[in-house]
Parts: structure tokens; sequence; C-alpha cells
């Protein structure tokens, strides 16, 4: 993370507090930082010295303009307006950051080979959630590579539970105790 993204992540979060706007505001930048990480050019567009800030600017107002909270749109024109908006993705992931601290969300990436039921992301958020002591927002992920079980990445932490990670384990145990 970059000093430049804490410092803009912090001081749109200091506002969206301030305005008690944190939950409304988390989920808008969210989706505009998806939709913008979908289309690298944007960003390259939104850094490039070859093209006249004033017209980048007006560009940010096009694509957002009336479709995103004002705060948000103001944000990422300021970013141009300092030719910053290259610090546009560290500082939303600063303020996804910060916003899960504060509400007590720990993120868990759970992958698996097929998708999982509700009712199964259900039982495993519940029990992730009992680990954490968080409340646990859900990442999953389809790799069909995985055998069958689920892996899952949560706080730094892995838990493995495919069938390979235990094919591997019995493998082990039977080299070492041989």
């Amino acid at each position: 993370m970059t000093g430049l993204g804490r410092e803009y992540g912090d001081g749109l979060y200091e506002l969206a507090r301030e305005e008690k706007l944190l939950s409304e505001l988390h989920e808008a930048l969210m989706t505009v930082y998806d939709c913008v990480k979908a289309q690298p050019e944007f960003t390259r567009l939104l850094c490039s010295r070859a093209i006249e800030r004033g017209e980048r600017i007006k560009v940010v107002q096009d694509t957002f303009g009336g479709r995103v909270h004002p705060y948000i749109l103001n944000f990422m024109k300021l970013l141009v307006e300092r030719e910053r908006f290259d610090a546009f993705e560290a500082s939303v992931k600063w303020f996804h950051e910060r916003y899960n601290e504060d509400f007590g969300i720990v993120e868990a990436v759970v992958t698996s080979a097929i998708p999982l039921t509700e009712e199964r992301r259900g039982a495993l958020k519940a029990k992730l959630g009992e680990i954490s002591g968080k409340e646990v927002a859900l990442i999953c992920r389809v790799d069909p590579t995985v055998i069958g079980g689920v892996r899952v990445e949560m706080n730094g932490r892995r838990y493995d539970n495919t069938i390979q990670n235990r094919l591997d384990r019995l493998k082990q145990n039977l080299v070492h105790n041989l």
C-alpha cells in the first residue's frame, strides 16, 4: 500500500464517516473500483499526460456523472486534477480495509471445484465466523483443478480441506512412517 493511497483513502473515508455515509459510499466505491479494474485502459487514459487534464476530468464526468455519489465523482476528479489517478486502486483498497476493520468484517476467499450452494455458503460462513470471531464476507471462486473439498484463505491463514491436500498429507505420513 502506497503512502499516497493511504492518504487519499483516509481522506475519503473520514469524509464518509463525518457525513454518515460509510456503507453507502463503500458499496458504491467498490462498484466503481470493479468497473475501473475491469478496464485497465481507462486508468491509463486518466493517467496519460498526452491528453489535456481538463479533457481527462471531462471523461470522468461523462462516464460517472449522475451514476455515482458526488463525493466519489469528485474524488476521482481530484485524483485526475492532481495527476494522481494512479493512486485510485490503492486508495480504494485502503478505504475497504478500514471499512472492514471498523465494522468487524473479515474476508474469506473460498476456492472449490464447483459453485457452492447457498446452504453450503451459509454453513461455511457461520463456521468461519466462529473461528474468526468476526462477520465473514465470502469471496467464492471456482477452480476446476480442485478435485473436491474447499480451500479457504482468511486472515493470512490457509485452511485446505481439498482431496488433493488430504492425499498429499497421507503420502507424507506414509513416507515418514516407512
